[in-house]
């Protein structure tokens, strides 16, 4: 079995052996667990205290022994799900304290072939009730015909960003490739020589920075501060760029 499903949530290596451990053997005692895992004991008997603790595993007296037996996956499920409900009530309130962190600055990158993905999905998730998008500059045609998954992407990000009616002004080279033209779209030229390949994106609080290349790498940049001084020169560049026709 993987255990790496058990680590996401938030078992250690040594608790996930023994609680597999449980489940494929019934009731041990500790010192049969240490054997059958080839844990020092003790490593056995703290994994053991943290098991109990959150809710996978329980201690039972037999005479003068005590056994440990593994809960009911079903249990731990329903466990599980009442802990994200639980969460799901406080994040209003988690919200709004990180939007009073005013001078917070959150940096992600990431890297590989799964970037575009993950920049269109945090665009429709972070403009999801409407907004703008700025993008200064991009060869949209690079990223369309350089790959047919990343083709299928696109496409789902033009249905997703019509959806939710979100607003782009983008600045491409002059004769560069424009993919969005039946959307809410705008489109302003820059000449070749001021073109700058890996562009720049603003929308919210957001700005990402995607560099092609291979592996092709994304930066975020989540600030509110940092949105406006990237939005005003945003701004600028728009004004000096001719409209496209």
């Amino acid at each position: 079995m993987n255990k790496d499903i058990l680590k996401e949530i938030g078992l250690s290596e040594y608790e996930s052996d023994i609680y597999l451990s449980l489940l494929q053997n019934g009731e041990m005692s500790a010192y049969a667990l240490a054997e059958k895992t080839g844990m020092y004991r003790q490593a056995t008997y703290d994994s053991l205290n943290r098991l109990m603790e959150k809710g996978f595993v329980s201690a039972v007296k037999e005479g003068k022994s005590q056994l440990f037996k593994s809960v009911n996956p079903e249990i731990i499920l329903n466990y599980l799900n009442e802990k994200t409900e639980s969460f799901k009530q406080i994040m209003p309130n988690l919200n709004r304290i990180q939007k009073k962190s005013k001078s917070q600055i959150i940096v992600e990158t990431y890297k590989g072939k799964d970037v575009l993905g993950i920049y269109f999905k945090d665009v429709i998730n972070v403009l999801k009730d409407g907004g703008e998008l700025m993008c200064t500059a991009v060869d949209e045609g690079l990223a369309y015909f350089g790959s047919k998954s990343w083709r299928t992407i696109i496409e789902q990000y033009k249905r997703d960003m019509l959806k939710q009616g979100i607003k782009e002004r983008v600045i491409i080279k002059k004769g560069g490739d424009k993919l969005f033209t039946k959307g809410t779209t705008t489109y302003r030229t820059i000449p070749n020589k001021y073109f700058n390949p890996n562009p720049t994106t603003i929308y919210g609080d957001t700005i990402s920075l995607f560099i092609f290349g291979n592996p092709c790498n994304l930066i975020i940049i989540r600030s509110k501060e940092v949105a406006e001084s990237y939005r005003k020169q945003f701004e600028l560049m728009w004004r000096l760029t001719k409209p496209e026709r």
